[in-house]
């Protein structure tokens, strides 16, 4: 099956000063714009969505928030509406980053309701999931993990779905886990989807990889036919950085 490749970029709280963002913004869409064969997107600090939207809304470059509240409206103190991300233009959605489940505690069946509530109001949301550790159990963990997530979820859904493979213990590091090994791990994950939800759903749902990809190991992550593309941190505030990633990417697409 024919998926788009997607390259995209989370600043968690890294870039949080309005001008910076712009800046990064104005960068972004001067560089990539005009590409129809792959996917950009970035997901601003929540502080920087508003003026990050005002430069890419209208663009090809797709935007998004790294996190929503698990209903629309109501008593929630503090936290964000999809109501307001649709507002702003966002077109996607970053859910179950391993820091969200660490630190603030989101359990499975929270972020399953935030994926559901995303897909109902026709945002993508960006799913975040991987094994813990290295180990023999990584496909029984993967597959508990994608029930969870995608519990109440349609086969049909899928393809405006992101699953975003990010083993817990390659994330925020040097080197990123071997491609070999991300290779293997994403074809478990389209086995396990293709189990569940139909040989077509695990054909069609679009996976990329996060976890310190960097220019240097790009082409060869994206090597494989199960992997669609990358999820960039830190090493994408480069600009310079980022665009020889995404050429890099697309290159290896236009081969395979």
């Amino acid at each position: 099956m024919n998926r788009k490749p997607v390259v995209g970029m989370s600043l968690k709280i890294y870039v949080n000063k309005m001008e910076q963002a712009s800046s990064m913004a104005e960068e972004i869409r001067k560089r990539f714009e005009g590409i129809n064969d792959m996917d950009i997107f970035l997901i601003p600090s929540m502080g920087t969505v508003y003026p990050v939207a005002l430069i890419l809304e209208g663009s090809e470059i797709m935007y998004g928030v790294q996190n929503i509240a698990p209903k629309e409206n109501g008593a929630m103190t503090g936290e964000f509406s999809i109501e307001s991300a649709m507002d702003l233009g966002c077109r996607m959605v970053e859910l179950g980053h391993a820091e969200r489940k660490r630190i603030f505690k989101e359990d499975y069946d929270m972020i399953s309701e935030k994926i559901r509530l995303t897909l109902k109001n026709g945002l993508i949301p960006v799913i975040c999931m991987g094994e813990t550790e290295k180990g023999e159990k990584r496909e029984e963990e993967l597959k508990d993990q994608i029930r969870s997530l995608l519990h109440g979820v349609s086969s049909s859904e899928l393809s405006g779905v992101i699953l975003a493979y990010e083993p817990e213990w390659a994330i925020g590091k040097d080197r990123p886990a071997e491609a070999e090994y991300v290779h293997e791990s994403m074809a478990m994950i389209r086995k396990i989807i293709s189990e569940e939800y139909g040989e077509e759903a695990g054909n069609g749902v679009r996976l990329i990889y996060g976890g310190s990809a960097n220019k240097e190991n790009a082409s060869e992550l994206v090597s494989s036919d199960d992997v669609d593309g990358l999820f960039i941190g830190r090493f994408g505030h480069d600009m310079d950085n980022l665009e020889e990633i995404v050429n890099n990417v697309r290159k290896i697409k236009e081969e395979t």
